[in-house]
């Protein structure tokens, strides 16, 4: 009964581009933690390689206005994919370092916000109770013992995130890197599905997109997938992967194989396709280094 019901619940479904009645595609991939999040994944996919009909709707303007609504809401919810993974991976990767920045930043915010002090001048003919000095004091007060109280629990936050960084206490109570970056690599499959699904449409693109609205956001798609490319070249690099990020799962380990062959195959797919035209596109100077590699087929 158990298999029939998953046979059920992960059954391909075809998600409209554009309805104001049912689920559409851009919706189904927001719900990242729900089943629809996997199936719309499943769909971008397989409407990017195999259904050049639906592909013409993700290409059309809307009427009247004539902007690609449909694109970019596409668009949107893909980068908010790939580029939410990959800060995930990053602060894997970063070994707290993103913490510090986080706790200094909040010190220097409620820094920022403790009142200077100054006395409110009062001046004019009428009685105005509503800014009366007497009025003003109270509220200066009252904001100065709500600022020190925000800061007082910021500063004992603060301690307790340090506190339990410590190795005895953060192997008591805290989260393991290797057990975060399994977790992550659990949930790579509809990224997988995303970043090859996008890649097919964008190459598609160039003999089916009669208006030109995927060619707009070439840059933004190749920094997107060369980043993710980069956090995960962190992980099997190994001067750079730490010793507590060696996996001993092997299923974990074959879902990290398959994202990066996923990953570098959806920047194939583009590179390839625009190799007349790759060096028009604006791409900053980092990212077209990542590329000279794809360019030559010599990434591995």
């Amino acid at each position: 009964m158990r298999t029939i019901f998953n046979i059920i619940l992960t059954e391909p479904m075809k998600f409209p581009i554009n309805s104001g009645n049912s689920l559409t595609l851009h919706d189904a991939l927001a719900q990242r933690s729900q089943f629809n999040g996997y199936l719309g994944a499943q769909d971008l996919k397989f409407m990017s390689m195999t259904e050049p009909v639906r592909r013409q709707e993700v290409f059309t303007l809307s009427q009247p206005g004539g902007h690609p609504r449909n694109w970019n809401n596409l668009l949107e919810k893909c980068l908010s994919i790939i580029n939410d993974y990959s800060k995930e991976l990053d602060a894997v990767n970063g070994d707290g370092k993103a913490s510090e920045a986080d706790i200094s930043t909040i010190r220097n915010k409620n820094v920022k916000n403790v009142p200077n002090g100054n006395g409110f001048t009062y001046s004019g003919n009428l009685r105005n109770m509503a800014q009366s000095p007497q009025l003003q004091e109270l509220k200066e007060h009252k904001n100065e013992n709500d600022t020190l109280v925000n800061m007082l629990k910021e500063e004992f936050n603060v301690f307790v995130h340090k506190l339990c960084q410590k190795p005895p206490l953060s192997y008591l109570f805290g989260e393991l890197t290797d057990t975060k970056l399994k977790f992550l690599l659990m949930q790579a499959q509809p990224v997988m599905w995303t970043c090859e699904g996008l890649a097919c449409i964008a190459a598609t693109s160039l003999n089916e997109d009669k208006y030109g609205v995927v060619q707009n956001d070439l840059p933004i798609i190749i920094s997107s997938l060369t980043n993710l490319k980069q956090n995960l070249d962190k992980l099997t690099k190994p001067g750079l992967v730490p010793r507590k990020h060696i996996l001993n799962d092997a299923f974990a380990i074959k879902m990290k194989n398959a994202l990066i062959s996923s990953v570098k195959r959806s920047i194939y797919k583009i590179v390839i396709t625009f190799s007349k035209y790759i060096h028009e596109i604006p791409l900053d100077p980092d990212v077209q280094v990542a590329l000279q590699p794809f360019l030559l087929c010599k990434e591995a």
